[in-house]
């Protein structure tokens, strides 16, 4: 959701200063699921928690699924790649690829939105009935954060409870310091977003925002959206014991013992979670097959267990990204008010330049296992940034920000 609150808002700012709607789609992108991914306490984290809790029960690992998802956390390249993204091309003022041509236009005036590719296709006799529909839909979608009597409490009061909340149901189980199983931390979690949920629709029936009513009912249909993760997590697990039964992760590990080094495994493994992330459009589908397969080989070959595990994450997340059909372009570009097609082109190519990193931090890490190998992908980054600054900019084919 993060997507379709923060482009409407920022959508204004960034036409006033000529910053081109594809430019906003990619930041949106890079700065929505690449930081989920590395959350523990939010949607992305708990299920990622969950496939993890599901192979290490039945591999006999002692480790909470908490402190596995942490550990994963400095080798999960992409991600950090792709949120450093943002501020580097800023702070080096360039953009390279199609999106220095769609900054060029935006500098001349010629911002081109949602809106104004329609128009170009359907012509202007049925734009201006569809833009008042979409205005109409806009408004209604977001009119709890554009109301007159809307308040910071609104934001900060429900994080506030948030955070003491699961403070109150961790800390005295020894968390962060001592291993906290993962049904204490879910039911943590569970309570934590309850309270801070029920103070939220307080709040904003005091304020005069909205009527109790109508947020219980948003509330409701919130609940009926993660249907589909509930369905997803169950033909997870579905699959993962019918694997088992199956023998398919020891079939693989025998097949990676026989020519596979155990420190290629995770190049290996990005790779792999990359394309199907990238042929169905998503990185949670992608989770649910590959970690069932990945946990059990890592163990059996005795490759580094949450450098692969990193592995498919950050292979997942990468597809996700290159992907024109994935729920993350779509809602970013949909955010911004970006053509689909063109939020794709414009962030390809600044994905497959953080993919090629990525894998060969991946092959690093292979070997070493250590998590400092972040510092180097983020220092070949930067480095691979210089030189195509000095390449592109040499020839003028740069658009400077």
């Amino acid at each position: 959701g993060t997507p379709l609150i923060v482009g409407p808002v920022f959508r204004p700012l960034m036409d006033r200063l000529k910053i081109s709607r594809q430019k906003l789609a990619f930041i949106i992108d890079s700065t929505s699921s690449p930081v989920a991914i590395l959350v523990p306490f939010i949607g992305w984290g708990v299920y990622i928690m969950s496939l993890i809790y599901q192979e290490y029960a039945a591999l006999g690992i002692d480790e909470s699924e908490f402190t596995a998802f942490v550990r994963t956390i400095p080798f999960q390249f992409y991600a950090w790649l792709a949120v450093m993204m943002v501020p580097l091309l800023t702070l080096l003022r360039f953009d390279f690829g199609v999106m220095a041509k769609a900054e060029h236009a935006a500098e001349q005036g010629r911002i081109e939105s949602a809106t104004t590719a329609a128009e170009v296709r359907l012509g202007a006799e049925n734009n201006e009935e569809e833009e008042d529909k979409e205005e109409e839909k806009t408004e209604a979608q977001y009119q709890a954060f554009t109301h007159p009597n809307a308040r910071p409490v609104l934001v900060w009061a429900p994080l506030l409870v948030l955070a003491t909340v699961l403070a109150i149901m961790l800390v005295p189980l020894g968390f962060p310091f001592a291993q906290v199983s993962g049904t204490d931390f879910r039911a943590g979690l569970s309570t934590a977003y309850l309270a801070a949920a029920t103070l939220l629709i307080v709040l904003m029936a005091m304020l005069k925002v909205r009527e109790v009513l109508s947020s219980v009912e948003v509330y409701l249909k919130g609940m009926t959206g993660m249907t589909l993760v509930a369905v997803t997590l169950l033909l997870a697990w579905a699959l993962s014991d019918i694997g088992r039964m199956l023998g398919a992760a020891e079939y693989i590990a025998a097949v990676a013992q026989a020519g596979l080094p155990h420190w290629l495994l995770p190049a290996v493994v990005f790779i792999l979670s990359a394309i199907i992330s990238f042929a169905t459009g998503s990185s949670w589908g992608t989770f649910a097959i590959m970690l069932p397969l990945v946990i059990p080989t890592a163990v059996a070959i005795d490759a580094p267990l949450h450098v692969c595990i990193g592995a498919v994450l950050s292979g997942g997340l990468f597809g996700d990204h290159s992907s024109p059909i994935s729920e993350t372009t779509i809602l970013s570009s949909t955010g911004a008010s970006c053509p689909q097609i063109d939020h794709f082109r414009t962030q390809l190519p600044y994905a497959l330049f953080n993919g090629v990193i990525s894998l060969g931090s991946f092959v690093v890490a292979g070997i070493s296992g250590s998590a400092l190998v972040i510092l180097l992908a983020v220092a070949v980054q930067v480095a691979g940034l210089l030189m195509i600054r000095r390449t592109l900019g040499s020839n003028g084919q740069f658009a400077p920000v």
